[in-house]
């Protein structure tokens, strides 16, 4: 009796711990599945993966010895005190508001709360103080700041900087310097050459994850704890392709959603092949630089003559070129040469046109004319005019350009020849002035640069890689000078239309076209925010906008 009682006993134990396990096990099952996702179904939500095609050349994770990787920072893993907004305005980003004084040489900087870098470590303004004098003191890309920084200090949430002199650009120029953490670099006296696994770390909205190095591949994933919140797209895989050819044919393919290149534009020969695949859509929007340009050597006869390089400017045909090199993407341009996207544009100022006979008309009125009869006008009895035509053999449309002029040019009895070199001969040749005619663009960076509009590309005291340095004019200089010594937008406003007036009349180069950007994505992709001068689809913007359609 008592040995049934036993066993009876100890099936019903038996029994109970079953009904407990199967209990618990069906609470936790609920709690992975809610963890999963919220809604009521249950069924996990499917991360959010965007996959970017790009060419450039990456060879390290360093922001500061890698060109490229630190472009893609800029839109990944770290956030900027300013940022230039799709419209062209300048726009908070950790720097929520700023002030300037009258004579535009304090600036003070109220620094957003409650950010973080990804290491978990709060951002403060001391991190911000610590990085301008870290770029100023250490990064030689940064040195122009030892002559206009004296000194930085903080004030509650408040970055104060005190400059040597007014410099009305320094917000523009704040936009390519994010700040970084205190607490990695301040232990780091050669920024270049820094392996540590944290110099990667920044505060953006996502994370770096890794860098294949074999297989070309980035991978960023979303910082949940971005203190504007998490970005729509959950991990960001960027893949480096060694030509377009394979680029386009991997997002033909479905392998990639979108393509990625910093100010770059998207080569229309490919267009046809992406819109017959059925599965590709595109964004467009005005390019905010040049995407070719020519200059004129203002010190070599002929061209020393306003009235030549204008005669020369009505020999061009700019529709055509839009047409033929361009696809039709594009626009005629103006004499004030910055697209009309720029801010403070001049509507006052004439668009070029294309007269042939108003180009011979003026050269006729200036004696340069055609004396024996061969078709090609004279710079002086016996001697014919032939124009040295200096372009980059690595810039296909560039050298289609000059191929197009050298006809426009022919047509109106002016001899040329084109000097196609490659980019080490063409900066030498041009920083020697050693062309009459240099072609070259602007990239939509370039165009904001020193006093804006293009100015950096054409005052005669500047100097660079692509800067022709070529317009001596003592008003031009002093209109230069005058921008850069205000940061007060009335004053601002007032110079920017005066210099493209100046343009107008100096003529001491012009754009060959205006052009509107196209960027290819995969369809089922919605609500990107274009944005010309970080990457078009690709940016910091659309993280938080984009949607993908299940």
């Amino acid at each position: 009796m008592c040995k049934f009682r036993w066993m009876r006993w100890m099936l019903a134990g038996l029994v109970l711990l079953l009904l407990l396990s199967l209990a618990a096990c069906g609470n936790d099952g609920e709690k992975e599945e809610s963890a999963l996702s919220p809604e009521v179904t249950g069924t996990p939500k499917k991360p959010v993966v965007l996959r970017v095609g790009t060419t450039k050349p990456f060879k390290t994770t360093n922001m500061f010895s890698d060109y490229w990787y630190g472009v893609l920072r800029s839109i990944t893993t770290h956030d900027s005190l300013i940022r230039l907004g799709p419209d062209m305005s300048l726009t908070p980003d950790l720097a929520t508001e700023w002030e300037i004084s009258p004579d535009s040489r304090r600036f003070t900087l109220t620094i957003a709360e409650g950010v973080t870098w990804h290491d978990g470590v709060p951002l403060t303004p001391e991190d911000v103080r610590f990085s301008i004098e870290y770029y100023r003191d250490k990064i030689s890309y940064a040195a122009w700041m030892k002559e206009i920084v004296q000194s930085v200090r903080t004030e509650g949430r408040k970055v104060i900087l005190e400059l040597s002199k007014p410099y009305g650009n320094l917000l523009t120029e704040f936009m390519s310097y994010d700040p970084i953490p205190k607490h990695i670099w301040e232990k780091v006296e050669n920024p270049d050459t820094y392996e540590g696994a944290d110099r990667t770390i920044g505060c953006g909205p996502f994370k770096f994850h890794s860098w294949d190095e074999a297989a070309k591949r980035f991978v960023f994933v979303a910082n949940e704890s971005y203190y504007r919140g998490k970005p729509n797209v959950d991990r960001l895989e960027i893949e480096v392709f060694s030509n377009m050819d394979a680029l386009v044919m991997a997002l033909s393919r479905g392998e990639i959603d979108t393509w990625w290149d910093y100010s770059g534009e998207f080569p229309y020969t490919y267009v046809p092949t992406l819109l017959k695949s059925g599965k590709i859509e595109f964004a467009s929007t005005t390019f905010l630089g040049v995407p070719a340009a020519l200059g004129f050597n203002l010190d070599r006869p002929p061209l020393d003559r306003v009235e030549v390089r204008r005669a020369l400017t009505k020999a061009i045909d700019y529709r055509e070129i839009v047409d033929l090199v361009f696809y039709n993407y594009g626009s005629v341009p103006t004499y004030g040469f910055a697209p009309p996207t720029h801010a403070n544009s001049n509507d006052a100022v004439a668009p070029l046109e294309y007269d042939p006979q108003g180009a011979r008309a003026l050269l006729d009125q200036m004696g340069i004319v055609d004396s024996d009869g061969n078709g090609i006008r004279e710079v002086s009895p016996g001697k014919d005019i032939t124009l040295t035509l200096l372009a980059r053999s690595d810039a296909p449309s560039i050298v289609r350009c000059a191929e197009m002029i050298e006809q426009y040019f022919d047509a109106v009895g002016i001899g040329s020849r084109i000097v196609a070199v490659d980019s080490a001969t063409w900066v030498a040749r041009k920083d020697a002035m050693d062309y009459d005619i240099v072609f070259f663009r602007g990239t939509p960076w370039g165009m904001l640069m020193h006093a804006g509009h293009g100015t950096g590309y054409f005052d005669s005291r500047r100097t660079g890689q692509g800067v022709l340095h070529n317009l001596s004019a003592p008003e031009y200089l002093d209109a230069c000078d005058a921008r850069l010594g205000t940061a007060i937008p009335e004053e601002q406003r007032e110079l920017d239309l005066r210099l493209q007036a100046l343009h107008e009349e100096y003529v001491p180069g012009v754009a060959l076209a205006w052009i509107e950007s196209v960027y290819p994505y995969r369809k089922g992709w919605e609500n990107w925010v274009i944005d010309p001068m970080y990457g078009g689809v690709v940016n910091s913007f659309s993280w938080f906008t984009v949607t993908r359609a299940e």
